[in-house]
Order: structure tokens, then sequence, then C-alpha cells
């Protein structure tokens, strides 16, 4: 077998057969990385991806009924879109050390006790020190098989004498294809294998959930293309205090794309907390700076604080400083602000952003920002039961934003008095919590003073 040496573009996977500071496929600087690759001749090169079924008509292809499963943690399933199906490929990202094999092992665990086979595949652990994690989450089944191994072909031997219904790669970085002249977690071993599962998975209907490393740039360690094959991405991420972890959906075939599941590191594990950033609205007390408001993220509404500090400069610039909001929009909005109220924030420095560590781009927040950068600058106290809608524009004009009506629900499930809302908002149902319109900045400002 003949070795050639190539380099491969980490962002999109095009090999080149020379270095050169831009990659020609997908234009991104410094992405071409050295790899070693065995060169295959014609009879032994195969497809991507050599699973194929007959050409059948539309409406016979609607009545193949693809059923979800779940896997029994409620978070971890919302991320999902509801569950997984036969056959489906998940790729789980996340920084070393967040919980990435905890979940999974937890996950398989259940699916077990559900009468499925699930065979976990560990390229980083031995399976005592698996099972010792396994015993420290109370999970013991004899339909979980563990295996620890990193050649690919011995896996696949495996995975084909077990015929399990669930397989979780850990991770998918340390997997090496022998016929593949390069070190594991090189470009072509990561494309290959990848490949190599893909046909195994989608061949036998076999669920497969891959668990995979980011690079310190907050991408997946290996080629771009891994992403483009399976069918659903999950990215985990930890919030800043690190209490709560958070699975967001990043690509699904199967189901919405925007899902997010949010869990809590315990002794015991990882446990599902639905309401990990919410507050209560009986927290009535007035607060200067403080808004609340609902993102919505893909079908969660999630209450959300967002908190303003505006404060006298010591500094011959004033600091801006936004957490969970996009800077170049919270700038937009201070200047939208003291354009048409008359408030000053050149001699004040700001600090801002969404309370517990939530990051959104949910516009919808755009009114509870202003209003607690309003009520900070100018000392006016607002109730804990009040709640701000609407998307600010450049021109301070308030307009609408998505799902407006379930995010009204939720407030008044939660037991708010009032929320602010755009007034272009027409109500097609009844509400208890009481609704005021608001059509720009001036009439925001107007209305907090008289509502002290």
């Amino acid at each position: 077998m003949k070795i050639k040496k190539v380099y491969i573009c980490s962002s999109c996977g095009a090999s080149h057969a020379k270095w050169q500071g831009q990659c020609s496929s997908c234009g991104k600087w410094n992405s071409l990385i050295e790899d070693a690759v065995a060169e295959v001749s014609e009879k032994q090169r195969r497809a991507l991806t050599e699973f194929s079924s007959p050409a059948i008509t539309l409406d016979k292809a609607f009545e193949i009924k693809t059923e979800k499963k779940k896997t029994g943690l409620g978070e971890f399933d919302r991320a999902l879109g509801g569950g997984f199906i036969k056959g489906q490929i998940t790729l789980l990202a996340g920084p070393p050390g967040i919980g990435k094999s905890t979940l999974m092992l937890e996950a398989a665990g259940l699916i077990a006790k559900d009468g499925d086979k699930c065979l976990y595949v560990s390229g980083e652990e031995s399976c005592q020190q698996v099972s010792s994690r396994a015993a420290r989450l109370s999970i013991s089944d004899s339909r979980i098989y563990l295996l620890s191994e990193t050649n690919l072909l011995k896996i696949s031997e495996e995975i084909k004498k077990i015929k399990p219904a669930v397989v979780v790669i850990d991770s998918i970085q340390t997997v090496y294809h022998p016929e593949i002249g390069s070190a594991s977690g090189g470009m072509a071993q990561i494309r290959e294998c990848a490949a190599e599962l893909l046909r195994l998975s989608k061949q036998n209907s076999i669920s497969l959930f891959i668990l995979g490393h980011i690079t310190k740039e907050g991408d997946l360690a290996g080629p771009k293309l891994l992403e483009h094959m399976v069918d659903t991405v999950l990215y985990f991420e930890s919030e800043k205090n690190g209490a709560y972890r958070i699975v967001r959906a990043q690509k699904n075939r199967f189901g919405p794309a925007d899902e997010i599941g949010i869990f809590e590191m315990t002794s015991s594990g990882l446990i599902s907390a639905p309401d990990a950033f919410s507050f209560s609205a009986q927290e009535k007390d007035a607060v200067c700076g403080r808004a609340r408001t609902v993102f919505f993220e893909g079908s969660r509404p999630m209450p959300a604080e967002v908190e303003a500090l505006v404060n006298r400069t010591f500094y011959p610039y004033p600091r801006r400083v936004f957490n969970g909001i996009e800077n170049a929009r919270a700038q937009m909005l201070v200047a939208a602000v003291e354009k048409n109220t008359g408030l000053r924030f050149d001699s004040q420095d700001i600090f801002a952003g969404v309370k517990g560590g939530l990051k959104t781009k949910d516009t919808a927040a755009d009114l509870a920002f202003c209003a607690a950068m309003i009520s900070s600058l100018t000392d006016i106290a607002v109730k804990g039961d009040c709640a701000f809608l609407g998307e600010v524009g450049i021109l301070a004009g308030v307009s609408m934003c998505p799902y407006i009506s379930q995010r009204i629900a939720e407030l008044d499930r939660r037991g708010f008095r009032k929320v602010f809302v755009p007034a272009g908002f027409k109500e097609k149902q009844k509400f208890d919590i009481e609704i005021i319109k608001v059509s720009d900045l001036r009439e925001l400002h107007s209305l907090l003073k008289s509502h002290k």
C-alpha cells in the first residue's frame, strides 16, 4: 500500500496536493493541515455511502412511517426534537470534561431499561473505568455491552455480532481504520471512520451516537464534512458558573434545529433541569436596572432577566460590556435610546447582560434591554411582576416579534401582572395579565415614569 502526503482543510475537508495559505474550496485562511493517506486503486475505492434503495413514488414514500423513540432523558429528547429514530446518526460535540460520556451512559441505561440492546464503545477509557462510572450513576443492565476498542474493523465485527439497537462511539477522534495510513484523529481517519460507521448504521437500522471533541475556537475537531454526513448535530456547552449544561441543536434532519436541553451536574450525574433559569413572579420588589422578558429557544418559552448597570464613568472613553446579547445590536439599542429619549450615555459606563449566563439572539428581548438601561440611568424601579416584549428598530420603533401570544401566555401562567408589548399587537385571546402597548422608546420612557 502506497502512502502519500496531502493537506486537508480543517473547515471543509477538501484535500490539496501541496500547502497553500488559503483553501481554494471554502476560502478559509491557514486551515490546511498535513496528513498522510493511503493511495487506493479504482477497484478498492468505495463510495462515501454504500447503502441504497429502489426508486419509489412520493405517495408510497409517505406510507413509510418513522416512529421516534425516546431516550428517557426529557431534556435530551427535547434537544433531539422529541426523540430519535432507527438509523439516525447523532453527533454530540463538546469540550473535554463537560459530561458527554456521562450523558450518553445515562441515556444508554434508560434505553436498555426499555428493552433495547446498547453497545457503548470507548476508545478513551477501559471497560473497568466505564463500569465504575456506571456504578456511580446506579446503571446496571445486562442489555448494555461495553467495548474498549479503537480499531474500526473490530468495532464493526462486534456490532454485527451483538446486533444492538443503539451504538455509542466515545469518541470519533480515537477510532482509526487500519487501512488508512495516518494517525487516529487525523482528517482522513475521521472522515473514513465516520463514513464506515454511517454505512453500517444505515444498512442495519442502528441508531448511532458519535461523541466528538471541539477545538479551542469552539469548532468540531476534524473535517467540517463530518457535520454534513450525520443527521443531527448537538453541541454540549456550559454556562458561565458551570452549574448547568446546555445541549443545543445545530442541525436536525428529523426535527427542529433550534431546540435546547438544560441539565444540572450533580454528584449522581446529569439531571434534567427544565426550569433552571426561571424565576418567580412573586418576587415583586421593584428594582432599578432589571427588566424581565421571554426568550424562545426552539419550542421552549424561557422567562429571563435582563440586567443593566449604568454608572458615571471615570475613564476618557465610557465602557460598554454586554453579556448574552450581541454586541453590535446592544450598541445600536444604546444609540436608539439616547437619540429618542433625551437621555445621555456619553459619560456613563454600561454593563448589561442576561442573568444566569444565557445567550440569545432573540430580538424580543430588545424592549427589556432598553427598559433596563432607562431604569438604571433614571433610577426608575421596575416591579418584578412586569415584563417587556418587542423588537426595537434603529429608528426606535417597537415592532412585533414571533410567538408573542405564546410569550404572553407563559407570563400569564407564571403570575405576571403587566406586560409591555408593541402597539401593533392584536389580542386574539383573553389574558388575565394587563397588556400595555408601546409604539416607540419615547413612549416607553414616559410609561416607565408613570408606572413607578
